[in-house]
């Protein structure tokens, strides 16, 4: 038996004369992400600045992202932008970016503090995303905007969404079509074509005074119910067949 996470690789798996194949759903979804407290030794800092997410980012949409902020800046005072690589190899490259631009950057290193009047901050640790999900109303995930990549693009949005964030990508997210498509539908994600668009669709939801989308947990929260009982079940059929 071969569980899927989407259709399009039951179809292939159709084509190798695979017998018994099961769309399961994406089991990215069942792992529940928790709201965990904003890292205290910045908690000041992000509460008194207008705060967004650029997460896996590849070489090449740095410069998006920047100029994302440097547009926002016309309007928002205090203001931060947090970029997140993903290969954290390239954080110096992406501060030189920021100097070439005039930006007071940051690179910020597992258990440091960020710099007061630091406006873009170049995150250079794992596994911290979700303390910045946690501060964020939005957040861009990349791998999107490369056309080079437009056959192997897409990061996964799952965790943000979880944790109540709008969804921002470019135009390429062929490894998670199916769930950008959901969130399409519940009005959670929305493709963005420029730094400009980007940045009004960011102003706009800076407007907004709620941090979270209750609508949005509750999708989120239904779609890993439903991905969970429906591999379980399925397993449990397997198993017992198997069995018999």
């Amino acid at each position: 038996m071969c569980l899927t996470s989407n259709y399009e690789t039951k179809k292939y798996l159709t084509k190798f004369k695979v017998r018994k194949i099961i769309f399961s759903g994406n089991i990215k979804l069942i792992n529940k992400t928790t709201q965990i407290t904003t890292i205290k030794r910045n908690k000041e800092v992000l509460k008194n600045n207008k705060v967004w997410c650029a997460t896996n980012t590849h070489k090449g949409e740095d410069n998006f992202f920047l100029h994302t902020h440097i547009k926002l800046k016309e309007k928002l005072k205090s203001l931060i932008t947090i970029i997140a690589p993903r290969h954290i190899n390239r954080v110096k490259e992406i501060k030189n970016l920021c100097e070439n631009l005039k930006l007071n950057s940051q690179i910020l290193n597992k258990n440091n503090k960020i710099i007061k009047n630091k406006e873009v901050i170049i995150i250079n640790s794992y596994g911290e995303l979700s303390n910045y999900y946690n501060v964020a109303k939005s957040v861009f995930v990349g791998k999107s905007t490369l056309l080079k990549l437009k056959n192997s693009g897409g990061q996964s949005p799952i965790e943000a969404a979880q944790l109540g964030c709008k969804i921002y990508h470019g135009p390429y997210v062929y490894n998670f079509k199916e769930i950008y498509n959901i969130l399409k539908q519940h009005n959670i994600s929305k493709q963005i074509k420029s730094p400009q668009q980007l940045a009004k669709n960011l102003f706009t939801d800076f407007k907004n005074v709620n941090k979270r989308s209750n609508k949005c947990s509750i999708i989120m929260n239904n779609l890993r119910n439903k991905t969970l009982n429906k591999t379980m079940k399925n397993i449990n059929k397997f198993l017992f067949d198997e069995n018999i």
